[in-house]
């Protein structure tokens, strides 16, 4: 199965709402509570899901729909991502699928949520600062890497964290000039300038920062409890990580000098990602979505050169019982 995605079909991606809807049947047998996302005063998070919320009422069989949608857009991303880069020997539409895969490992991620709603963003900064390592003046995409995680973390706060994963991304793919670096900062404080002003406009703008960051009387981390299957997934996850990151210098070997650049701020992300957990005042596991941007990708770099097809497919089909293992075991109390 994991050969269908090898290949240059763009059939493929019709398979992927076949992932997007097994992986969501979940909801069918047990409820995740969707509701918390109201409690989000991030700016945009706060203005999209008021707006969703008035005139639909039917928000806990919406959420998972929308993320379905959401998430199949961004696997289309991913995809061009990869392919119009060369990340990988030729194109196909691996990293898109395994994409999907590891944002569906822990329930939360599945709901429409400002992390999720703020990966979009990131994965259109990643696009622009993959585009950089080609062109000579690229002004308005280096003003465009800085305003997307800007309003990545607008809708959800711990993004504000990759403003370092732009300037990472920028001295990766570019020669030093500083002239990007301002421009990358111009357009990182933009979108704030913008809020800030209608903030001011209406009398708020003490309101800002604590409805920014969510600062309303926690202590950062509050209610960070896992249930078994949560460090089950979490374990794993790391376990799959970590040999991936060990094969992955072996991967790229032979890879052209812009790959390994590519793979360098990906890996940086990871961490990014990781650290960013804990600016989180309300522990929500919906935050470990942001993972399967740069996963998606390391993994299908690290699968595309594996030669014995029937290894790609243990390691496919191990990635998939874990996912419904983390669904569907907690449900016969095997945890």
């Amino acid at each position: 199965m994991i050969s269908f995605f090898k290949s240059n079909n763009p059939g493929v991606v019709a398979f992927y709402i076949v992932y997007l809807v097994v992986f969501r049947l979940c909801f069918v047998f047990a409820a995740v509570d969707t509701g918390y996302v109201f409690a989000h005063s991030e700016p945009l998070s706060r203005l999209f899901f008021t707006l969703l919320k008035g005139p639909l009422q039917g928000y806990a069989w919406l959420s998972p729909l929308l993320a379905a949608i959401i998430t199949f857009i961004q696997a289309l991303l991913i995809n061009n991502i990869v392919n119009e880069n060369k990340v990988l020997a030729k194109k196909n539409y691996l990293a898109g699928l395994l994409f999907i895969i590891v944002s569906s490992f822990f329930k939360e991620s599945l709901l429409l949520s400002p992390a999720l709603l703020s990966l979009t963003f990131v994965i259109l900064s990643t696009q622009r600062m993959f585009s950089l390592i080609k062109k000579e003046k690229a002004f308005g995409d280096v003003f465009d890497v800085g305003f997307l995680v800007a309003i990545a973390a607008l809708f959800y706060f711990p993004a504000t964290l990759f403003f370092l994963f732009a300037y990472i991304g920028l001295g990766t793919m570019r020669a030093f000039a500083y002239r990007d670096w301002i421009i990358i900062l111009l357009g990182f404080i933009s979108p704030y300038i913008m809020v800030f002003t209608w903030y001011f406009w209406f009398d708020k703008a003490q309101l800002l920062l604590p409805e920014l960051a969510g600062l309303h009387g926690h202590t950062w981390l509050n209610g960070l409890k896992f249930k078994p299957e949560d460090w089950m997934l979490s374990g794993s996850l790391l376990l799959l990580t970590a040999m991936a990151l060990a094969i992955l210098p072996t991967a790229l070997y032979s890879s052209l000098i812009q790959v390994r650049k590519f793979s360098t701020t990906l890996i940086a992300l990871l961490f990014l990602i990781v650290i960013a957990f804990s600016l989180q005042q309300t522990v929500h596991l919906s935050h470990w979505v942001l993972l399967s941007l740069p996963l998606g990708i390391i993994f299908s770099m690290v699968i595309m050169q594996i030669k014995n097809k029937w290894v790609s497919e243990v390691m496919h089909l191990i990635l998939i019982l874990l996912v419904l293992a983390g669904q569907y075991l907690p449900l016969f109390n095997i945890f």
